[in-house]
């Protein structure tokens, strides 16, 4: 389901939506935004990196803390947000800082998006933003919770301890009619490809 998808949801959908479809239970705050982002990325597998963003805005999490430095704010005038693209890599390569400092970049803690581009989680959440001085996990908690991600519990890791998150699917009825609007979604536009397609062949076969 892309962001155009869920625009186009009824009021009795949307409000369905709202009591959720995925839960996530976190342990650790950067560890609760990494489950976030998975269990949106399970419920809209068909989202393009861009309607991604769309959907976690980067000013949810505006800058990344002082501690190291980084590509973002305050460092730069870049927003740090929620996710980037995994070609920061490179830019952090290229100028000397350390990625995994700033995003999740380990296997399995990286996803991808249905036009194929990388997806880095961001790794600090701040009780206070160093910007703002909000709370960005908690302001992204509220945002998702309309797309049907729900986070029910969430604690903080003891020092040495290990974060980690699990996601429990709570409405696979809803989960999979939004599949099948997905999959509705990219027949009419194939079927719209096939269509321009056949024409062109017989407009050059005059």
């Amino acid at each position: 389901m892309s962001i155009k998808t869920f625009q186009k949801l009824s009021p009795k959908e949307r409000d369905e939506l709202t009591k959720g479809v995925i839960n996530v239970y976190g342990k650790a705050m950067n560890r609760t935004a990494l489950g976030i982002v998975d269990a949106l990325i399970q419920l809209y597998p068909n989202c393009t990196f861009s309607e991604l963003k769309e959907m976690l805005p980067d000013t949810i999490n505006p800058s990344a803390p002082k501690n190291y430095k980084s590509l973002f704010k305050p460092y730069t005038n870049i927003n740090y947000g929620v996710i980037q693209p995994g070609t920061i890599r490179q830019q952090c390569e290229k100028d000397g800082l350390d990625v995994n400092a700033s995003h999740f970049v380990a296997e399995g803690e990286t996803f991808k998006t249905s036009d194929n581009i990388e997806v880095l989680v961001s790794k600090s959440w701040e009780s206070e933003d160093t910007e703002t001085g909000e709370k960005d996990l908690q302001n992204l908690i509220d945002h998702v919770s309309q797309y049907g991600v729900r986070v029910v519990e969430y604690t903080d890791k003891k020092p040495f301890g290990k974060g980690g998150y699990q996601l429990e699917i709570i409405n696979p009825r809803l989960k999979e009619r939004l599949a099948k609007k997905t999959s509705l979604n990219w027949l009419w536009i194939l079927l719209g490809v096939l269509v321009v397609g056949l024409i062109t062949a017989l407009i050059l076969a005059k």
